[in-house]
């Protein structure tokens, strides 16, 4: 997925709110702002939204002079998320399809997530959505039936506070068949991105091999990956991609790719035909080149 304008009007708002994390100081407010506001002309419309974002914090957080300005924020979603973890697994075992119920979690989770203006609420929230919500795009038979003929998964994480939610979803594909996963964290922070401290913080390394893909971009950029996590997406039967950063980076991509996200921007929602907030397991299907983005002008 190609840059849309309404991109950059996000990116300026995420600059704000990372300096506001940092410091009530509006004199620095503005340098970020002005900074961004720099680059933004520079931009490449051909980079894919992940890309632009990565450039973009590399600045903010030259800025600021703090490199994980979400820390504190990330390491009490991770605490709140493991709180709820044994009321979860109870969701899960009460349920008719406990492997379904996992995926609805794991994508409700992903509304934990500082780079978008979206609301998560809390856990409760969290839970509560993924019982009562449908899934607007709905492939969850085919993963299924790919896990069931699958030794290798690999799982591209997202945010921190969501890992746990990531981690009850891969519990439950190794209750269903003898599959080796390899769980994907940033190399560095960005935004709420789970990095390895997380994963380790809650237990991710107890169920599956927990790798850097080698970047810091919030997404799967795999021209920037290492030649290890390259070998792991080379070699997977089957790879969960978590998040629209994931969605945005390997859209264009031909492998077996399961993704789950809510659809948090207008422009992610109108080029997947469901609405802000929808849930979504989809199936990567081949490149369609005659699909544009789509130009939220019109309507």
């Amino acid at each position: 997925m190609r840059t849309h304008l309404d991109c950059l009007p996000c990116l300026m708002n995420q600059a704000l709110r990372a300096a506001r994390a940092t410091t009530d100081d509006e004199e620095v407010h503005r340098r970020v702002l002005d900074a961004v506001a720099g680059m933004i002309p520079k931009l490449s419309l051909d980079l894919r939204p992940p890309e632009i974002t990565q450039q973009g914090y590399k600045l903010i957080y030259q800025i600021i002079g703090d490199s994980d300005p979400f820390r504190r924020a990330k390491a009490e979603a991770n605490q709140m998320a493991l709180a709820h973890y044994p009321r979860i697994k109870k969701v899960l075992a009460d349920s008719e399809d406990s492997l379904l119920t996992a995926c609805k979690l794991a994508i409700a989770g992903n509304s934990i997530d500082f780079g978008p203006e979206f609301n998560w609420g809390n856990v409760d929230d969290i839970v509560k959505i993924a019982l009562s919500s449908p899934l607007a795009i709905n492939d969850y038979e085919k993963l299924r039936d790919s896990i069931t003929n699958s030794r290798q998964v690999l799982y591209l994480g997202d945010n921190a506070g969501e890992i746990v939610f990531d981690r009850l979803l891969i519990e439950e594909l190794h209750s269903i068949a003898e599959v080796d996963t390899t769980f994907v964290v940033r190399e560095r922070p960005i935004i709420n991105d789970a990095t390895l401290d997380d994963a380790l913080a809650v237990g991710m390394d107890t169920v599956a091999t927990v790798v850097s893909s080698d970047s810091d971009a919030p997404a799967t950029i795999l021209s920037q990956c290492s030649t290890e996590m390259l070998r792991y997406y080379r070699s997977a039967d089957v790879i969960i991609a978590k998040g629209q950063g994931n969605y945005e980076a390997l859209d264009e991509e031909e492998s077996n790719i399961f993704f789950l996200l809510r659809a948090k921007c207008p422009v992610l929602a109108e080029l997947l035909g469901v609405q802000i907030g929808d849930a979504v397991l989809k199936q990567q299907t081949p490149r369609d080149d005659s699909k544009q983005i789509p130009n939220l002008g019109r309507k």
